[in-house]
């Protein structure tokens, strides 16, 4: 269930979500699974937790899309902190799929979930044909988000930009073009990024060599996140340990962690 140090790629990365995937297909699988994140999140001192997963992967034993929301919600709910969900859809389904995940996700607006995503192999499954699902989902309610920047080149962040998306997940990729980094500052975007992953997908070389204090010092609106802490095999505290070692400071981490709260969708 953990990704090695060594994966070629993000979409190698990804493969290593299947197992977890596979034993969280009930309602009382996915519930626990969520009180459980919710209770390690506390325990590390986090006291709100935005929960991003992707309903249409749980449904081999015949869940509805509403059944699993409905059971990551309850399990939230019954964490000690503040926890709301971002439901995802996923690249390679088909745009009339995800426009029917949105319109159900918004059911959920206001009762927990909070915000549309999309993720997924970024290289073989362009972000762009997903428009509509963004459109059914801002029309219900829900803040907008996108996976991008994580694989391929820049321009996949360029196209999350224009999905009219707040925040990022990830973005580094699009750090590599000074056009797309000063469209993401003068847009107010934030940037969502997870180090350990980042490092783990190959979209940077090192953890040295990762845009994080960089755009940070450049205005950059960026927080700092886990990504999937057991795929990632790692936690809040030690990305921040991460951050530290590239040279940031702790002015530099508590103003990520601000604008955490400041840019947080529920």
């Amino acid at each position: 269930m953990v990704a090695p140090d060594d994966c070629p790629s993000q979409a190698d990365y990804i493969k290593y979500f299947d197992d977890a995937i596979a034993v969280m297909q009930t309602e009382s699988a996915l519930e626990r699974t969520a009180y459980e994140l919710g209770i390690d999140s506390a325990a590390e001192n986090i006291d709100y937790l935005e929960v991003r997963w992707a309903p249409r992967l749980h449904q081999r034993n015949g869940l509805s899309v509403s059944a699993v929301i409905t059971a990551v919600l309850a399990g939230l709910d019954a964490a000690p902190l503040k926890a709301v969900a971002i439901v995802c859809a996923m690249r390679q389904d088909t745009p009339e799929d995800n426009v029917a995940l949105a319109r159900e996700a918004g059911r959920f607006a206001g009762r927990g979930v909070v915000g549309f995503d999309l993720a997924g192999d970024e290289v073989r499954y362009p972000a762009s044909p997903q428009r509509p699902a963004f459109e059914a989902a801002h029309a219900a309610g829900l803040r907008l988000t996108c996976h991008a920047g994580e694989a391929g080149d820049p321009s996949s962040v360029e196209e999350a930009l224009g999905l009219g998306v707040e925040r990022i997940a990830h973005g580094v990729i699009g750090a590599r073009d000074p056009r797309i980094v000063a469209r993401i500052k003068s847009e107010g975007v934030v940037l969502d990024v997870c180090p350990t992953a980042n490092w783990k997908c190959k979209a940077v070389p090192t953890l040295a060599e990762h845009p994080l204090p960089r755009l940070v010092r450049a205005g950059v609106r960026c927080t700092i996140s886990t990504d999937s802490r057991t795929v990632a095999d790692t936690t809040l505290s030690h990305e921040f340990e991460l951050a530290s070692a590239m040279g940031m400071s702790d002015e530099e981490l508590e103003r990520c962690n601000s604008i955490a709260y400041e840019s947080k969708f529920g």
